[in-house]
Parts: C-alpha cells; structure tokens; sequence
C-alpha cells in the first residue's frame, strides 16, 4: 500500500470522526434542546387553554353573582337561620293593618325539631299471599280493585336535619270580616317569611269573625350552631 493511499485513508477516518463528533458534540444537543423546547410550548399551550376556560367559567359565574346574592337573601328571609319572630310579628300587624283586621294575641310556641318524612311501606301484591281455590260455582274472575294515581316521590336533602332545621309553631288571633280574614291568610301563606298554614276556625258574631289561625315558621340553623340557639328561638311572644 503507497504512502498517498494511507493518505487518503487517514483523511476519510478523520471526517468521519468529525463528522460523528459533530452530531454528538453540537447538532444532537441542539435537535434534544429543540424537542424539549417543542414539548415545553405544547405543555405551556395546554396549561394556558385550561387556564383561558376556567377564567372564561369565572367570569360567567361573576357575573350571576348579583342575582344569586338576591335569591340568596330572599330565602334567607323565607327561611332565616334565628327566630326572626320580631319581623314576623311586624309583617303580621302590617298585613293585618291593611286588611282592616284586629290582631287579638300572637303566640309562639317551642319549637321542635325537623323529623324526616317516612316512605310509605309498599302494600304487598295480591300474588304474595295464598289464595284459596276456587268453588266449582265460582268460575267467573273477580274484577280488579281500582287504582289511584301513584303518590308523589317524596323529595329529601341529607343537608337538612333535625340538629340544624325546626320549626315554630305559632298560633293567631284575628278579628274582621270573614273574607279580609281570608285576606290576611293567604297574605300569610305568600309572605315574605315562609309560612305553612295548618289549622284554621271561625265563628261569627254579629257579621264579625274571630278566627284562629295555627302554622309553623322555619329556622335552617346557621352551621356551628348549638342547639341552645334552637331553645332560644321559640321565646313565646303575645300581641295585641
């Protein structure tokens, strides 16, 4: 082999080595930094779109703020977490003044505690129990019991309870004529404080009803209170 042979041996072994040390000292260091970099924008492309949405849903929320604060208030008066029965009095002498009604007492009683509602127990199906054979006579099959409409779901929340929801019994004595008294109870039954009518009688004299009107009003208990804040908002009130 001649020395120009060698020659041109060595100098192709000395590109290649450079070649390769090129790729692995400066351009694949580059192609990783650029994948990385590729990789980071898509991560930081996902993390700014999530972003974007969920400033999106804040701002929507923001801005039903206001409306769900006035629906907020006005359940909180239908329903308050202490007694109010100071308001609920001046809401009854008001409604009361403007139908031209006497207001003779109003009295609180103690309150009780919220008892949830109980299923019905399902009524067992006529293949449940035995039935006896049929006389050789009685051939002819008994027409079937009617049926009524099916009963409505009853509809609970876990959240109410019987430590944070009671309610007041409270009793009135009105005096009027007989359809301002019934003024003053559906006034009642759509007040601003919420209101269930359960027990109502009349007795007329001379043209006059006294009526005795019996419901309950609500307390949904604020949470962290104590059954003591219950006790103490059934402070019996008589009014006149």
């Amino acid at each position: 082999m001649d020395r120009n042979r060698l020659w041109t041996i060595g100098a192709v072994l000395v590109m290649v080595a450079l070649v390769a040390g090129g790729w692995f000292l400066g351009i694949q260091p580059q192609v990783a930094a650029a994948a990385a970099a590729d990789q980071g924008r898509a991560t930081t492309n996902a993390t700014n779109a999530t972003a974007a949405s969920l400033l999106a849903s804040l701002k929507k929320d923001y801005s039903d703020l206001a409306p769900l604060k006035t629906r907020l208030a006005t359940l909180e008066e239908s329903v308050p977490s202490g007694n109010g029965m100071s308001s609920f009095v001046s809401e009854i002498n008001s409604l009361a003044g403007a139908h031209g009604v006497t207001v003779n007492t109003i009295t609180v009683a103690d309150p009780t505690p919220y008892t949830p509602p109980v299923a019905p127990a399902p009524t067992p199906s006529a293949s449940a129990s035995p039935s006896p054979s049929p006389s050789p006579s009685a051939t002819a099959a008994a027409p079937a019991a009617p049926t009524g409409p099916a009963a409505s779901p009853q509809v609970t929340n876990p959240k109410i309870t019987a430590a944070n929801f009671i309610a007041i019994p409270v009793t009135l004595a009105i005096s009027g004529t007989y359809s301002d008294v019934l003024d003053v109870v559906s006034g009642l039954q759509s007040g601003p404080r919420l209101f269930l009518v359960d027990a109502l009688s009349t007795d007329t004299k001379s043209g006059a009803v006294d009526a005795t009107v019996g419901g309950l009003v609500y307390v949904l208990l604020a949470a962290g209170a104590t059954g003591s804040t219950a006790a103490s908002a059934s402070s019996p009130t008589s009014g006149g």
